[in-house]
């Protein structure tokens, strides 16, 4: 029987990696030099090297770099977003989303901003967090109840 003929071709190698939506994440190889100890150790423990250093790598720049499909994020004032993933959300479904990685803090309350408490919009423009302009809007609604002068005759 030649190469062929035995009717089931096997896929050669690893499998490819897909990230969470089933699009296969493109790999190169690449040189690292590392102690043969170490090398050893890894063999030993069943540790793959490949995803090890992926996994390193990415957690060490979880900050620069999506966790998903490994492309830079965008900084914001809110925080950090993948647009990548935006974009491939955008494509398959036509509905706009923000992949937010990070949330700052409010410079106004220091309140994190999250999903929920984003920037509020007033009419000078985006100012502070939805948590601080709730707190803010409350202070004026007391402030109408204020006498309009001041009477120290009562």
């Amino acid at each position: 029987m030649g190469n062929g003929e035995m009717g089931m071709n096997k896929p050669v190698g690893r499998p490819e990696k897909t990230d969470s939506d089933g699009n296969r994440i493109i790999t190169k190889v690449i040189n690292v030099n590392v102690p043969v100890k170490f090398i050893e150790f890894l063999k030993d423990e069943g540790v793959n090297r490949s995803e090890l250093f992926t996994r390193v790598a990415s957690s060490f720049y979880h900050k620069e770099i999506c966790n998903v499909c490994f492309s830079k994020l965008h900084d914001t004032k809110i925080g950090k977003e993948c647009e990548e993933c935006a974009h491939q959300y955008y494509q398959k479904t036509g509905d706009i989303k923000t992949f937010w990685k990070q949330f700052y803090a409010c410079p106004e309350c220091q309140e994190p901003y999250s999903h929920e408490n984003t920037f509020a919009l007033t009419k000078q423009g985006l100012q502070g967090c939805t948590e601080c302009q709730e707190t803010k809007q409350e202070r004026l609604d007391i402030n109408e109840f204020a006498p309009k002068e001041k009477r120290d005759d009562l």
